[in-house]
């Protein structure tokens, strides 16, 4: 090449990359967040963005699985709307604005099935749905918003017997509906669709808007047999195709019945994320649920954290206070949906954790648990430490829809 031709070339090669340099900077002036994200890291609901603070209230009066639903072994049904109205009472006096509420847990009490083991879903018990509308007009009238748990990776663990007062005889062996679409189908349109299309006060619970949305399963990872998690009680593991595509395809049924949200309740962020240290990647983006249900992709993602999560802080780390929503690629916005009330383990106070999963760009975060159903601490342990947070942070979690002209309540990503 003659030494004209590439002094041209030079001079071309140099404009061009002066002119995109150019385009670059001006293209480039939003802060590096959102750029690495493309996502708004509070959750937009209603005509507002929130930060979504709140507390866990699984199993009232001790009644695992048996909250709304009744365990027929035991003629166990644990609601109360006058201890879940003062409940709801006593955490809006601390400025908390959301709980997560689990719903069929194991399957012991609902939903109601034609047989013990690999059974299909035949409806609800006469508790089940009165109990839901019950303590969604208490949220309403306490300014709680509700996400409601379906399942709990349990549903897969071995079942009980009738004499059996560990369990019952409904409760695992449901793996069923994971791996058949026949069962899968059957849950969706005698369960879940009812559940729905349920009265609530004007609403259907499907349209209320004090229901923020749905979680169908809690901590999945732990029954899937190729994530390298496996709990050694799941007698019916699955693989990650296949609870990808039961995720898929009862969001899609929830986003084309109702006007609310879903989720999954991610173990840890090792499995939510591509880039989080020394995670697996993110199993639960529209790249993975999408090929099952078109419709059936997440609207926020749900991450869990304790204190085994910390890691080395250097090759790996699971803990929100390490990654933050940039560093994790995180293209939703993300609540950090079970943390211990206590802090336990964590390293740091509750209002530190509070603190730092806020400032690390995350949705929302709910205390594990509020009656203290375990060794993460309970209401007693957190209240002092969310008082004072929603009260620093009341711009953000003081939810209202009534500066809605329209009171339209949507989703956070229009599908």
């Amino acid at each position: 090449m003659k030494l004209s031709v590439k002094l041209s070339v030079l001079l071309w090669g140099t404009a061009v990359s002066l002119l995109t340099l150019l385009i670059f900077h001006q293209t480039h002036s939003t802060p590096v967040l959102a750029e690495e994200t493309s996502v708004d890291t509070l959750l937009q609901y209603g005509c507002g963005q929130w930060f979504f603070s709140g507390v866990n209230i699984p199993w009232q009066n001790g009644g695992f699985g048996a909250d709304f639903a009744t365990v027929e072994e035991w003629n166990q049904h644990t609601y109360s709307a006058s201890q879940t109205g003062a409940m709801f009472a006593d955490l809006a006096s601390a400025g908390v604005n959301s709980v997560r509420w689990w719903l069929f847990t194991d399957g012991r009490g609902a939903p109601e099935f034609n047989a013990n083991s690999g059974g299909s879903v035949t409806g609800l018990d006469a508790n089940f749905l009165p109990s839901m509308a019950s303590a969604i007009q208490l949220a309403q009238k306490h300014n709680i918003y509700i996400v409601f748990t379906l399942w709990d990776f349990s549903m897969v663990f071995a079942d009980g017997t009738a004499d059996s007062w560990s369990t019952g005889q409904h409760a695992g062996m449901h793996g069923n509906l994971i791996t058949n679409s026949t069962d899968r189908q059957g849950f969706i349109n005698n369960a879940l669709l009812p559940m729905l299309a349920y009265p609530v006060g004007g609403y259907t619970i499907g349209t209320h808007p004090n229901v923020l949305g749905w979680e169908i399963i809690n901590e999945p990872e732990w029954i899937i047999t190729d994530l390298d998690a496996l709990d050694g009680r799941a007698v019916q593991p699955v693989t990650l195709a296949q609870m990808q595509r039961f995720v898929a395809e009862l969001s899609s049924a929830i986003h084309q019945h109702s006007s609310q949200m879903v989720t999954v309740g991610s173990a840890a962020l090792k499995w939510n994320s591509d880039t989080a240290l020394g995670a697996t990647g993110n199993v639960w983006d529209d790249a993975a649920l999408s090929p099952y249900a078109a419709n059936g992709t997440l609207d926020f993602y749900q991450i869990h954290y304790y204190g085994w999560m910390n890691g080395d802080g250097i090759w790996w780390s699971y803990s929100p206070l390490v990654n933050s929503v940039a560093d994790a690629s995180l293209d939703k916005p993300t609540i950090v949906g079970e943390f211990p009330a206590n802090a336990i383990d964590t390293g740091t106070t509750l209002s530190g954790l509070l603190n730092g999963i806020y400032n690390n760009g995350y949705a929302g975060a709910w205390t594990w648990s509020y009656s203290g159903v375990d060794g993460n601490g309970s209401w007693s342990n957190s209240k002092s430490a969310m008082t004072s947070f929603n009260q620093a942070h009341q711009g953000q979690t003081a939810v209202t829809l009534a500066t809605c002209s329209n009171h339209v309540y949507l989703p956070s990503i229009v599908k």
